[in-house]
């Protein structure tokens, strides 16, 4: 397996999240020079002693190099707690990779897949910092949530509107009267350009060393205006009658059949109904096991079709429900 950059792939671990492209297929990006399919790997060095790194996978399972490490990018800077990037292959090829704990954001160009470049990077926007997660507009810009304004790590955050060089376009405030600040701490976005909508979950993320669950009882989303950025509205989630399954919400996603999906680390999922009306609201459908710990938080979440994948460590392992009628998921297996 050929590795760059580092010594030894046993070092490719920590927090990590992918992003897919590939060549073919109605959704595909346009083809490249260098052709094939790609999984990409946002990653740290083991032991925090080198860089950082962009690793890029052979995902053409016709090709005898399948999942094989083609390339890597050292990005310049350690222990940043690799995070949340693009879900999906960016439309300008320019990818947002964020580093957490450093409170960066680094900009990598796709365009030539085993050539990856280091073409930017940002830590505020708008006086807004922290930057956490992203989602790509129709018109090639991105959403993205702030956790914080200002130099230090507090709320309330924001919504930030950047261009795929990373500059500002707009920006909003997640600030609202109707819930103190100590619980608005934009997480995760997803973009539903057939309603006009973006949503934004809130859970506190908290800086390391992470001594305890960090997520204190935040348990509301929020709806914003994708034409004008203003905040609609903020819908709190309601007490499941199964256990305590409404803090800490984390991925909102967007369902084959328009309707919105939150999950939340304590292990619960939520559906919002009416997210184009004044009043959205927020409905218990679903609960995982565990969500009582750091060690048993429900995070990462892929929808597949008709099918929610939910990872859940209280198992450990995996979830999959039939959300085919999306008021009643079913499990199909585990």
């Amino acid at each position: 397996m050929r590795y760059l950059g580092l010594p030894s792939l046993r070092r490719l671990v920590g927090f990590v999240a992918v992003v897919t492209a590939g060549c073919g297929g109605a959704d595909a990006p346009a083809p490249t020079a260098e052709g094939g399919a790609y999984l990409y790997i946002w990653a740290a060095d083991a032991d925090e002693a080198e860089s950082d790194f962009l690793a890029v996978i052979n995902a053409d399972a016709t090709d005898s190099a399948y999942g094989q490490v083609v390339a890597t990018l050292p990005v310049g800077a350690r222990a940043t707690m690799p995070h949340h990037l693009e879900y999906e292959y960016p439309s300008t090829d320019v990818l947002f990779a964020n580093g957490w704990a450093a409170g960066r954001t680094f900009l990598i160009d796709l365009a030539q897949p085993r050539h990856p470049r280091l073409v930017g990077e940002f830590t505020e926007a708008g006086g807004y910092t922290f930057p956490h997660a992203f989602a790509r507009l129709p018109n090639d810009n991105v959403l993205a949530t702030f956790q914080s304004r200002g130099s230090r790590y507090a709320p309330p955050g924001g919504l930030v509107e950047l261009d795929a060089a990373g500059n500002v376009v707009r920006t909003a405030s997640a600030a609202t009267p109707a819930v103190p600040d100590s619980l608005i701490w934009p997480y995760s976005v997803i973009a539903v350009p057939s309603l006009g909508r973006a949503v934004t979950t809130s859970a506190d993320m908290g800086m390391p060393p992470f001594s305890a669950w960090q997520y204190d009882e935040t348990r509301h989303v929020q709806v914003w205006s994708l034409d004008s950025l203003a905040l609609l509205t903020t819908v709190e989630l309601p007490e499941a009658p199964t256990g305590v399954h409404h803090i800490a919400p984390a991925e909102p996603r967007l369902l084959a059949d328009g309707s919105v999906y939150v999950n939340t680390f304590s292990c619960g999922l939520y559906r919002l109904i009416g997210l184009d009306a004044a009043d959205p609201v927020a409905e218990f459908v679903h609960a995982f096991p565990g969500g009582t710990s750091s060690e048993t938080e429900c995070a990462g979440p892929v929808v597949y079709g008709r099918f929610w994948i939910q990872t859940v460590p209280a198992l450990p392992g995996l979830i999959v429900l039939d959300v085919s009628d999306p008021g009643r998921p079913v499990e199909v297996t585990r």
